[in-house]
């Protein structure tokens, strides 16, 4: 009993106490041992069934990158550069020595994004939209992992009558804007504390090592 209570009393006390728990830091010593200023993302490779995903997806990647301080490589020209050296399959793109990539674009990192889910489920009176990515940044010169991180979003819909509900899940499932979960998911990958930290474009830039 005393120790259920210890841990109620830990709980309440938050951070006032000094016993809350903290998130897991991650190892960013490969990435401050490289410094990537450059990043380039390579096509996005569609693991889900909606063959939509990567182009709506992709619009949504670049300007928080570019806000944590980086410079972030014009997807689409990244994309037609690439098609002009025979190089259109994402699945192939993944996997290839990423020196290339930097022969060809000259970036210090590659992102290479993965679409896990990308879904609208409607069950009974209820409807859930699903985004899930992973991310991982590589060295272009070494292909030395610098980052990687697992983002899932999830929006859901119901409340009210009956009615009413089944009405907004159909709407939902049928007519889901995966924008704003696309842009959450990404918001949520870069920032600290699990995030990239602060590039040479950002005023924080060397600055923020204890957010991480």
């Amino acid at each position: 009993m005393k120790s259920i209570l210890a841990i109620a009393a830990c709980v309440a006390l938050n951070l006032l106490s000094g016993c809350a728990v903290q998130p897991e830091k991650i190892d960013l010593s490969a990435f401050h041992t490289y410094k990537p200023r450059s990043i380039v993302i390579v096509p996005v490779l569609n693991e889900t069934t909606e063959i939509s995903a990567p182009s709506v997806f992709v619009s949504t990647i670049t300007r928080p990158l570019a806000e944590r301080g980086y410079y972030v490589f014009p997807v689409y020209l990244t994309d037609l550069v690439l098609r002009d050296f025979g190089l259109a399959e994402a699945g192939h793109i993944h996997q290839l020595d990423t020196q290339r990539l930097f022969e060809l674009f000259g970036a210090d990192a590659a992102l290479f994004i993965t679409i896990k889910d990308w879904s609208s489920k409607y069950i009974v009176l209820a409807s859930t939209v699903v985004v899930e990515m992973d991310y991982e940044l590589k060295d272009t010169k070494t292909g030395t992992v610098l980052w990687r991180s697992k983002q899932q979003v999830a929006q859901s819909s119901g409340g009210g009558d009956l009615i009413s509900m089944a009405v907004s899940a159909a709407i939902t499932a049928m007519l889901a804007d995966y924008l704003p979960l696309a842009r959450q998911a990404n918001n949520q990958a870069f920032i600290p504390p699990r995030g990239l930290p602060a590039g040479p474009y950002n005023a924080d830039y060397g600055r923020d090592q204890d957010k991480f």
